[in-house]
């Protein structure tokens, strides 16, 4: 590896850990670059604003989701169903097992302006996770899972409505307050995605999952206690 990009490896891991511990707002380039000992000049060979920063993290948790869905197509067994569950499952950020990293993209990219950001994150999964989609539809089609004409459109079609799902997931979870009712909206929004995408694929009912209504719960007390810390912090500093 090139000392440039060790550097660089080195900024993203330093602000990351910055952004969890201290929250992005209360972030300056000048605590990346103290945390470091590194200069103002180094940093803008790398990076052109924080925003930058956090955008160039948002690519490479993308890219790791997707290998993770890579990896989980090639070790499962069984149906292009079972397959596609699997990569569904394993490629998206609320799916990373980083509980830290799902509250920062949730409190920082799902804002108003938080758009261009969502945009980054997607297409990084778009041009990552196609070729795998299409492998696993070829096998739906080829042994008469699936009912499909095109699989390349079809592939980009349930890639963009997957990751209307995890958008839709992730305002409600940035959005709502009330446990209950965020719980039985994510559940709402999980089933009717589910029969949507089988019915693109005239797939049998039931066979596809995406998430476990447990795992969404979880992940809703997960994210409500974090904001609930963060606005004690935020009490305490002031």
């Amino acid at each position: 590896m090139k000392k440039g990009d060790a550097r660089r490896g080195e900024l993203l891991a330093t602000a990351e850990r910055l952004f969890y511990t201290k929250g992005y707002e209360k972030t300056s380039v000048q605590d990346i670059l103290t945390e470091m000992n590194f200069s103002k000049g180094g940093f803008y060979h790398h990076f052109d604003s924080k925003l930058s920063v956090l955008e160039a993290i948002c690519e490479l948790r993308a890219q790791e989701c997707c290998e993770q869905a890579r990896r989980a197509a090639e070790q499962t067994e069984g149906s292009a169903a079972d397959k596609l569950n699997a990569v569904f499952h394993d490629s998206t950020i609320l799916a990373s097992g980083n509980s830290s990293f799902i509250s920062l993209m949730i409190h920082v990219a799902y804002r108003e302006d938080g758009a261009l950001m969502r945009e980054k994150m997607k297409a990084s999964q778009l041009g990552s996770m196609q070729s795998v989609l299409e492998g696993i539809l070829e096998q739906g089609r080829r042994e008469g899972e699936f009912f499909l004409a095109d699989v390349p459109a079809y592939a980009q079609m349930l890639l963009r409505l997957y990751l209307a799902f995890t958008d839709e997931i992730a305002f409600l979870l940035a959005q709502e307050e009330n446990e209950d009712r965020l719980v039985d909206a994510l559940v709402s929004k999980l089933n009717t995605y589910r029969a949507a995408i089988e019915r693109v694929l005239a797939a049998p009912f039931g066979c596809v999952v995406l998430f476990e209504a447990k795992e969404l719960q979880l992940l809703a007390q997960t994210i409500l206690k974090d904001r609930i810390r963060r606005r004690a912090d935020a009490m305490l500093s002031k």
